[in-house]
């Protein structure tokens, strides 16, 4: 049977994170809260956005501020969601990520994961 709705968005988040350190999508709340995971999706599609390498799990705002503004600046998804409530609510709102993800998986479904070349030009 496949998956559908929100367990479907989740399903696919967790296939594009996978292998990201610190990032465990196992809900649509708190596994969200540090900003790793909407790093990881736009890193994983778009690596020349993010250094996701340089990104530590404690830094909650930084991490938040950082996807909300690429996502918006470089892919235009709003910013549905604010980096300061990500770093003050324990639980961040299921239906506020739930939206905000949805964005980022309209705009990266049915795309190839990124890949990083680099042409050097003599």
């Amino acid at each position: 049977m496949a998956l559908r709705g929100a367990k479907a968005l989740q399903s696919w988040c967790q296939q594009v994170t996978e292998g990201y350190e610190d990032v465990k999508i196992e809900n649509m709340t708190k596994s969200w809260r540090d900003g790793l995971a909407f790093c990881a999706i736009i890193h994983n599609y778009r690596p020349e956005l993010i250094d996701f390498d340089t990104l530590a799990k404690e830094n909650i705002r930084e991490n938040n501020s950082l996807a909300f503004e690429v996502a918006e600046r470089d892919l235009g998804i709003p910013a549905l969601l604010d980096p300061e409530d990500m770093a003050t609510m324990l639980i961040p709102d299921r239906l506020s990520i739930l939206t905000y993800v949805s964005q980022y998986y309209n705009y990266f479904h049915g795309k190839s994961p990124g890949k990083v070349f680099f042409v050097f030009f003599c």
